[in-house]
């Protein structure tokens, strides 16, 4: 099968990136403050003097840094936040372009195509279940072709018993059954013809 869809950006899946990016920036948020908590709980008891614009400042330790921090360095931290948006993107892109792609892969199923393999990039998540997926194809697609293969042969068999009984002369009832079971053996060889598999192609 001919893919006709691609991915051209890093948000396939909006809502499911948006919701892991949200988390892991929340993550290192909570992270970062817990952290900071910490250090201010084991240094509370300390002073810290800070010499800044020709001023020597004499205060406790945690609240020298945090005003130190937001003071002086707020444009690292806005910039470490967007660092953590960008890397999440990136991460959940590999979880997200296999979820887009195993989607559109059961809806070439449930539309009866199995002429096709799902391929995934080197780096992607999910690679297992995308080999599971192809063996499944695989599968279906060989008892496809074996029903059809049979459907065949079950035709040609029957054509053949209707010319002889009816050459024969035996009672019509045989050759109604005969008829009944060419009619069914018909209707199976329609249904799997709905079927697309890559001998078709």
């Amino acid at each position: 099968m001919e893919r006709t869809w691609k991915r051209r950006n890093y948000f396939i899946k909006k809502d499911l990136q948006g919701k892991y990016i949200f988390s892991f920036f929340l993550f290192v948020i909570t992270g970062s403050i817990i952290f900071t908590l910490i250090f201010s709980l084991l240094s509370a008891d300390t002073l810290s003097v800070v010499y800044e614009n020709n001023k020597l400042h004499i205060g406790k330790t945690p609240l020298i840094l945090l005003r130190e921090l937001l003071s002086a360095h707020w444009i690292f931290i806005i910039a470490g936040g967007f660092a953590v948006v960008i890397l999440s993107m990136f991460l959940t892109h590999r979880l997200a372009g296999p979820i887009y792609r195993f989607e559109r892969s059961f809806e070439e199923m449930i539309k009866g195509n199995f002429a096709f393999q799902i391929r995934l990039r080197a780096k992607d998540e999910g690679k297992e279940l995308a080999e599971k997926i192809n063996e499944l194809i695989t599968v279906i697609a060989s008892d496809v072709r074996e029903m059809r293969h049979i459907t065949h042969e079950m035709d040609r068999k029957l054509s053949e018993a209707y010319v002889a009984v009816k050459q024969s002369g035996t009672d019509k009832e045989t050759i109604v059954d005969l008829e009944i079971a060419s009619d069914l053996n018909r209707r199976m060889h329609d249904i799997l013809q709905k079927f697309s598999i890559k001998d078709d192609k």
